[in-house]
């Protein structure tokens, strides 16, 4: 029913009713007055408690965003308390998502929680033990596949908090399928039902005096606030409007003069009635859409999104595909200018996404810096959905200015599209979700399509990931070898070291480094790695008399803030003077573009250790970058120097890349020598240091040791 039938079927029912009844108007009138107020008691009843149920909802979607999180399951199943706290506790603490949040059971011998502003360090259980006993009884019965939670009020410090409760597990199906029944935590966040959201409910419902009470009010309008076991714990009461009475004393004085000026009063009462009705539309209509957008950006949210997903596959002859969109580093952008910096930056990317919506591309802001889009079309759909790609794409050409600093776009971007019409938009939304997951691993900013071959590549990073949590927690398994560094000219100077990385898993064998590196990057594994590595690196370093050793560092780890103090810490540890070791990274850095990266680069080189960059010219570097970072060697990539045989072209590069170095007097490595013909022209071109396998292989420690007191080179291994 349209918004002005309703108002003009009003006015034509209240008119005939004036003229079929005039001896008994009176008498209606009083009758009207009661229903009106009784269907607006009820109405506004039946509002409140739905809002009230979607708040619980929107507790719920928190839950089970946060209590199916692999990191913290297997934080919470290491008791890795400082973890837990940082990655959980301190949503908690800040008090922007959720006020408390509480775990118990599984692995903790006593519950865990946290306070708004109460800090990082977990204080006792908040709940009582009544209520863990019963969600000790509701929980299993909860669908994990489904993320089911189970959703509550209770009264605090005389306000309704909104509890939702769930075990504590991991996002992925196979890591799930291996949690044994009832094992786990069961997690527990809650948000206060504030006074503001209260007055925002008066407003949007027209309806005066809301308010808490912990006793069943009596000659009020009311709804109950279910405890954890079903039983109300307190109630929701307020005036409803009062339609009818206000019409009453609208019309006493127009009823007094009926019998002179019928018509024009009854002219004058429809005018009314039809226009308090198309207000409590309008009002009604709002309220619909607020449910349905995102406050922060205006775009649709996943409620919206759904509904969307729903409607087109009711619609049956439509094609659909999903894009998932996540911001790369956004929580840099939140720690460098704040929230409301951080809201800025979320509120410019959804203002520029809105510009490609039409009627193929849907919209919506899924939580977070999450969003999705939803390309829909009866035909030539891949068409559409690459075009419409290419243009989120341009989306990121420009940076975007919060609070005085610019900060350049980047997402990770995955995408997926229907097997066949109509099917489950949870499974298309997963994956989606999966191929974008991919595209984070894969540190790609491109578009990602989803393939079978993801579900295969996660389960293999998994595995890895547990393999190597094991070797850094047991110490086996992990080693250094080095490949030597020679002068080009003999006797120019010592022989140098690279010390590379390597993994003998007992499950899996040995790993290549750009496997289990990759995953370490992935899952933060990357900070203990590099430090088990370089402790034995200085460990060997005893044995190489005083030879200089290239140490490769991630970018990842020089973003920590205070690596290169706690890097210079370790090596002073053992007794080894910072000139002996040598920091190499890769053009990666140009690409992050963090001030934190310049910052330990500058340290590291101020306490005494020298920086190489590595693989020059095979990424993003500039000459600019290279100018205004303390870089003391550039080693040229493998693919020049192999190519350097090829022909002129190859020369002419390999020349210009030595003459850039000569002119920022940076030492120069040639990596990748195989033949001595290789040797010779890098030789001739100037080329300082020649590394590769031509000079030996990879190999530990003491076999150099052994080698060189014998004068031979190393096996290789």
């Amino acid at each position: 029913m349209s918004g002005n039938t309703l108002p003009r079927q009003i006015v034509v029912l209240v008119t005939a009713v004036l003229l079929a009844v005039l001896a008994v108007l009176w008498m209606s009138l009083v009758s009207v007055r009661a229903t009106m107020d009784r269907s607006a008691a009820e109405e506004s009843t039946k509002r409140v408690a739905g809002r009230v149920q979607n708040l619980l909802e929107q507790v719920s979607l928190l839950a089970s965003d946060y209590h199916n999180w692999t990191d913290l399951y297997v934080d919470a199943e290491d008791l890795a308390i400082d973890r837990l706290a940082s990655n959980y506790g301190i949503t908690a603490h800040r008090g922007e998502v959720f006020q408390y949040a509480e775990v118990f059971d599984g692995p903790f011998v006593a519950p865990l929680s946290w306070h708004e502003g109460e800090g990082l360090a977990p204080q006792p259980g908040f709940l009582t033990e009544r209520t863990r006993q019963v969600l000790r009884d509701i929980v299993p019965g909860l669908d994990p596949e489904h993320r089911e939670t189970h959703a509550y009020f209770e009264m605090r410090n005389g306000l309704p908090v909104m509890f939702s409760s769930s075990y504590l597990l991991p996002e992925n199906p196979e890591m799930l399928a291996r949690v044994p029944p009832g094992s786990a935590a069961i997690a527990t966040i809650g948000k206060v039902l504030a006074p503001q959201r209260l007055r925002d409910m008066e407003s949007e419902f027209s309806i005066s005096g809301l308010a808490v009470t912990i006793t069943p009010p009596e000659g009020t309008v009311s709804t109950s606030l279910a405890g954890v076991d079903g039983r109300p714990v307190g109630w929701l009461r307020w005036t409803p409007p009062q339609p009818g009475t206000l019409l009453f004393w609208k019309m006493f004085p127009i009823m007094a003069a009926i019998s002179v000026v019928f018509m024009v009063i009854s002219y004058s009462a429809a005018l009314l009635l039809r226009s308090k009705a198309a207000g409590l539309i309008e009002r009604e209509a709002i309220s619909f859409d607020r449910a349905r957008s995102d406050a922060l950006t205006g775009l649709p949210n996943r409620f919206a999104m759904r509904e969307h997903l729903d409607s087109l596959r009711d619609r049956g002859e439509i094609d659909c595909a999903v894009l998932a969109i996540d911001l790369v580093r956004f929580k840099l952008i939140n720690d460098t200018v704040g929230h409301l910096g951080g809201d800025v930056f979320l509120v410019e990317f959804a203002a520029r996404l809105r510009t490609i919506a039409d009627e193929t591309a849907f919209l919506a802001r899924y939580g977070g810096d999450e969003f999705f889009v939803v390309f829909s079309a009866t035909a030539d759909l891949e068409r559409i959905v690459a075009e419409k790609c290419l243009q989120i794409n341009a989306l990121s050409e420009k940076p975007i200015l919060c609070n005085g600093m610019s900060f350049e776009v980047q997402a990770s971007k995955g995408l997926a599209f229907e097997d066949h019409r109509g099917m489950e938009q949870e499974e298309l939304l997963r994956r989606a979700d999966r191929a974008m997951y991919s595209a984070k691993l894969r540190e790609t900013l491109e578009v990602v399509r989803y393939d079978k071959r993801m579900e295969t590549e996660d389960i293999d990073h998994k595995r890895i990931e547990k393999e190597l949590r094991r070797a850094l927690s047991e110490g086996q398994g992990l080693e250094v070898h080095y490949q030597p560094i020679v002068p080009a000219n003999p006797g120019a100077g010592p022989t140098r070291y690279e010390a590379l990385a390597r993994w003998t898993s007992p499950e899996l064998g040995k790993v290549s480094p750009d496997r289990f590196i990759k995953v370490a990057e992935a899952t933060g594994l990357i900070m203990p790695l590099g430090w088990k590595l370089l402790d034995l690196v200085c460990a060997d370093m005893h044995l190489l008399d005083k030879a200089r050793v290239s140490i490769n560092v991630s970018p990842t780890q020089l973003m920590s803030r205070g690596f290169a103090e706690k890097f210079t810490d370790m090596v002073m540890s053992h007794g080894i003077a910072p000139w002996r070791i040598e920091v190499e990274v890769t053009e990666q850095i140009v690409v992050r573009d963090d001030a934190t990266i310049e910052q330990e680069l500058i340290a590291l080189s101020q306490n005494g250790f020298t920086l190489a960059l590595d693989d020059f010219g095979t990424g993003f570097a500039s000459i600019g970058y290279l100018t205004q970072m303390p870089f003391d060697v550039l080693k040229i990539d493998r693919s020049f120097v192999r190519s350097i045989e090829d022909g002129q072209q190859g020369m002419r590069m390999v020349r210009s890349i030595v003459g850039l170095a000569r002119a920022m007097e940076l030492s120069i490595v040639a990596e990748g020598v195989e033949t001595e013909a290789e040797a010779v022209l890098l030789r001739r071109i100037g080329a300082d240091y020649l590394q590769g396998f031509h000079f030996g292989r990879p190999a530990p420690a003491a076999a150099w040791i052994k080698d060189r007191a014998t004068q031979k080179a190393p096996k290789p291994v």
